[in-house]
Formats: C-alpha cells, structure tokens, sequence
C-alpha cells in the first residue's frame, strides 16, 4: 500500500525513482524538488541496473509508485509490463512504468515533451521536419510531429533504421545521416528544404565539440530543436543559433517529460517553475 500526500501518520514516504545504465542525479534533483515544493510524502531515488528484469522485480517488491527509463532499456523492458499505454505501443518505446496497486503500466512522456516544447515556439500542422536517428527517441520525436499533421523525412546512419520507422509511421522518406565528425562532418547535402530540424541522435551529449551535421544544413528562420539535453547549449544549437535559427534546447524537452512523469505519479499539476530551476541548477555545470 502506497504513502503519500495528505497521510500525516506516515512515515513511509512514496518511492518512485529511475533505471539507467548509469545513474544520474539530475532526475533525483528535479522531482524531489517537486515533490518538496508540493509538501508531497514521495522521495526520488536513481538507479543504476545492467538487468531490466531483476529491476522491474525490484520495483515491483518494493511497492514503488514510478520509474523513469532510460536507454539502452527503454525497448527491453516493455515485455516485463503488465500493460502498455496506447501511445508507448505504438511508438515500441518506454520511459516512464506507473505502479497501479502491482499493476505495472508503461507510458512514453517523451514524445509529447517534444511536441510540447516544438509547439512553445511554432505550429506544427503542415510543416516539414527533418528528424536525425532512428531509434528510441527518433521514433518518439517522429510519432509527435506524426501527430500534428507534419510531413517527416528521418535520416539514420544505419539506412534499414530509418526506413523501418518510416514505414511503421506512414512518414515521408529516409534519408543518408552523414558520419559525425567533429565539429564538421563532410556531407553537406541536406535531405530536402525542412521547417523543423531535430536531432534525436545522442551525438553531441555531454560533448560540446560534437554535432551530428554539417553547419551547411542549417537555416536562417527554421526551428532547430536538440533533444540532448547537456550541455545546456550543444554545438548544433550554437551554429544553429548563430545562422539564425529558432533554437529548442534538449533541457525543455527534459523538463516537460518529467512533468509530466510528475502528474502521472501524483495526480497533481507540476510546479514547472520549482522543477526548471532545479534542472538549470543541476545541469549548468556542462556548459564547461
């Protein structure tokens, strides 16, 4: 049996928590934040796991009300669930399992995190985007701007990749995804004049010399949305930026998904502006 906001005899707070191949403190710093500001009886904890199934047994011993996934186990422990959310199915990823009284449900927030952060900063319907990579968070970022009507050209630098997932979403084309190469790879091509561009690789996390493209490929006017959320500022976003481009960074995505892990595990609305100054704050670091 859950504890949880408004028990004042407990003292037992709720435990929800992520699974990673390695841990990180950030997802801890955000929703224990959340939680605090809320006056939530619900503490956070982060994981790191080599085997999907002893940790979803772990979850379920130890009553835990949620957990974050993260790669390379976002496709692997969709098998250990209990059932699935109707959009998680379809994207044939998970990142987010909900403990309903031992029933286990898994949910994708990532793909509404991206339409939600593309849509702070432009309309979706009837727009062109260009998405590079094909796997977990590809296949989320394309099922968001699927859903909003855009026509959607992947590029993947393992051709099949990105020709599965075209196929499987009814998108546009696939693409060739020039090889990264430092700051500069060499393919200066662009797969076809595009509205929207999001990198979904992880080309460029936590390396601020990397960029998954040619800087030829970016516009002046188009959206540019990374969904690699350190540094604070990549280098596609920085060139990006520099030539004009409307710029998402990878960290809103971050927050909006976990907001809305937030309401999932709580069934209260997310104090967004609490959990933004704790993802800056954890972080800021990276941009050096």
């Amino acid at each position: 049996m859950f504890s949880g906001a408004g028990d004042e005899m407990s003292t037992i707070p709720t435990l929800c928590g992520s699974f990673a191949g390695r841990a990180s403190s950030v997802g801890v710093r955000v929703h224990n934040a959340a939680y605090r500001a809320m006056g939530l009886d619900y503490t956070y904890v982060a994981f790191s796991i080599q085997d999907a199934r002893s940790a979803v047994a772990a979850l379920r011993a130890l009553s835990m009300r949620g957990c974050a996934v993260t790669m390379p186990f976002k496709e692997t422990i969709i098998p250990l669930l209990d059932r699935l959310d109707p959009d998680a199915a379809a994207i044939g990823a998970v990142n987010t399992i909900v403990n309903d009284a031992g029933v286990l449900t898994g949910y994708n927030t990532d793909w509404l995190a991206a339409r939600q952060a593309l849509e702070e900063v432009t309309t979706l319907d009837g727009k062109v985007a260009v998405v590079l990579g094909a796997g977990g968070g590809g296949r989320a970022v394309c099922y968001a701007l699927a859903s909003r009507g855009c026509t959607v050209h992947v590029c993947n630098r393992t051709p099949a990749r990105a020709q599965a997932l075209v196929r499987a979403f009814n998108l546009a084309a696939s693409h060739p995804l020039p090889a990264a190469a430092g700051p500069e790879p060499t393919d200066q091509s662009r797969p076809c004049d595009y509205d929207i561009l999001v990198n979904a690789t992880s080309v460029g996390y936590r390396d601020p010399g990397a960029t998954p493209i040619p800087g030829a490929w970016l516009l002046p006017d188009r959206v540019v949305m990374d969904i690699v959320p350190e540094p604070l500022e990549t280098l596609l976003l920085a060139q990006a930026r520099r030539r004009g481009a409307v710029c998402v960074p990878g960290w809103r995505m971050r927050l909006l998904q976990a907001a809305t892990q937030f309401r999932l595990y709580t069934g209260q609305e997310p104090p967004l502006d609490v959990m933004e100054m704790a993802l800056l704050a954890a972080i800021a670091p990276s941009r050096d």
